[in-house]
């Protein structure tokens, strides 16, 4: 014999009250807007719309434009003039570099490193390994000056 006795059910109190604060708390939200409607003066009703924010006005979007525009061809005239003042005091600086070499009668370029094999350059800018007659006589040459 088994024993066939179901348990009672358990009447759980604080279950219901838990229920009943809800459902009263979802009242009082329902009749909250109504009593802060009355309340406050009346505004624009944008933000209750659906469409959500609105596009700025065309006039704002061109006057951006304009303003981005501006700045950008100060900021590229102030890029380009300082490159190209760089530029100018470079070339400066090398042809005076130039002169003050053309000065001393040598310019750095034209010499061969030591042990170089002596070169002949013709005048129409050839230039031919010298032979060892025509290299003494520039050896003699030189040293001579």
């Amino acid at each position: 014999m088994a024993n066939d006795t179901k348990p009672a059910p358990v009447d759980d109190g604080f279950f219901d009250d838990e229920q009943e604060l809800i459902a009263e708390e979802q009242a009082e939200a329902q009749t909250a807007p109504a009593r802060d409607e009355a309340d406050r003066p009346a505004a624009p009703q944008q933000a209750s719309s659906g469409k959500g924010v609105d596009a700025p006005p065309f006039w704002m979007v061109v006057a951006i434009a304009l303003i981005a525009l501006l700045l950008g061809v100060v900021i590229g005239y102030l890029l380009g003039s300082s490159t190209a003042l760089s530029a100018a005091e470079a070339a400066v600086q090398s042809s005076d570099a130039a002169t003050a070499s053309a000065d001393t009668g040598t310019v750095a370029t034209d010499e061969l490193p030591e042990g170089h094999v002596p070169v002949v350059v013709d005048e129409d800018g050839t230039a031919h390994v010298a032979e060892e007659d025509t290299a003494e006589s520039d050896a003699s040459a030189d040293s001579a000056q």
